[in-house]
C-alpha cells in the first residue's frame, strides 16, 4: 500500500533531522564534509516527499492509481538509502582501518549512484504520469475492441510491482528505530541485487511502452505526445548499466 511507502518516507525524514549531532571521532575537515552531506540528503529526501505527496492525486483510474502505488514504493526506497549512504559515510571517516575505509567508500559509491538512479526513475515517472492523467477519458481500438489508453499503460508497466514489492521489502529493514534513534544497516549484495532488479524493472517498462508508441503512433496520434524520450531512456540505460559494472564487495 502506498501509505505504508508515504509512512517509511516521513520515518526518513525525521531520522535526517536527527543526524549530525553525533561526529565526536571527525576531524573538523571530516565534520564540516559530513554536514554537508546531511544537509544534501534532507534537501533530496525532502523533493522526494513532495513527488510522493504529488503521485496521491492519481487515483481517478485504476492503471495510474497502481502506477503511482510502484513509484511512491521506489521513492521510499530512495529516502531510506540517503540515510543508509550517511551511516556508510560515517564508516569512511574517523577511526578504522585503511581497508575498511575503503571498502565502505565503495559501498557508499554504489548506494548513491542508486539514489541517482531513483531520482531519474521518479522524474520519468512524473512526466508518464501526468501524461496519462490528461488522457485518462480517451480509448483506443486495438484488435477491433475499444479498450481505454490507460490499458496499454497497464500492461507495459504492470510487470513493475513484483521487483518493486521485493526491492521494498528489501530496503525497509535498512532503517530501524532503535531505543527512541533511527539507525541505517548496511545492504548486502543481495540487498543491492534486488534494488537493481527494480530498476531494471522500470527501464524495460519504460523502453517497451516507448517502443509501441512509436511503432503505433500513425493509429494513435494520443500517443505521438508521450513524454518519455528515447533520451530518458538512453539515460537510464546509460546510469543502469555504470551501476551494474561498480564493485560492492
Amino acid at each position: 500500500m502506498a501509505s505504508e511507502a508515504l509512512e517509511v518516507i516521513e520515518e526518513a525524514e525525521e531520522a535526517l533531522e536527527e543526524e549530525g549531532s553525533e561526529v565526536e571521532d571527525m576531524s573538523e575537515e571530516e565534520k564540516a564534509e559530513f554536514e554537508e552531506e546531511v544537509a544534501d540528503a534532507k534537501k533530496n529526501v525532502g523533493e522526494l516527499s513532495k513527488d510522493a505527496s504529488e503521485f496521491k492525486k492519481f487515483s481517478l483510474t485504476e492503471a495510474t492509481k497502481q502506477f503511482g502505488i510502484f513509484v511512491t514504493k521506489n521513492v521510499a526506497i530512495g529516502a531510506i538509502l540517503y540515510g543508509v549512504n550517511l551511516g556508510l559515510s560515517k564508516l569512511t571517516k574517523g577511526g578504522g582501518s585503511d581497508a575498511e575505509k575503503e571498502a565502505n567508500k565503495k559501498k557508499a559509491a554504489v548506494v548513491k549512484a542508486i539514489t541517482t538512479l531513483i531520482q531519474t526513475e521518479t522524474d520519468d515517472s512524473k512526466k508518464l504520469l501526468d501524461w496519462m492523467d490528461a488522457h485518462k477519458d480517451e480509448t483506443v481500438t486495438l484488435d477491433g475492441i475499444e479498450v481505454p489508453l490507460e490499458s496499454i499503460f497497464h500492461k507495459y508497466l504492470g510487470p513493475i510491482s513484483d521487483a518493486v514489492d521485493q526491492a521494498f521489502n528489501a530496503a525497509k529493514p535498512l532503517q530501524k528505530k532503535v531505543e527512541s534513534k533511527y539507525t541505517w544497516d548496511v545492504p548486502t549484495a543481495d540487498d543491492i541485487a534486488k534494488l537493481l532488479d527494480a530498476s531494471t524493472a522500470f527501464l524495460t517498462a519504460f523502453d517497451n511502452f516507448r517502443k509501441f508508441a512509436d511503432e503505433h503512433s500513425s493509429e494513435f496520434p494520443t500517443l505521438k505526445s508521450l513524454p518519455l524520450t528515447q533520451a530518458d531512456i538512453d539515460d537510464l540505460t546509460s546510469q543502469l548499466d555504470a551501476v551494474k559494472k561498480m564493485p560492492f564487495y
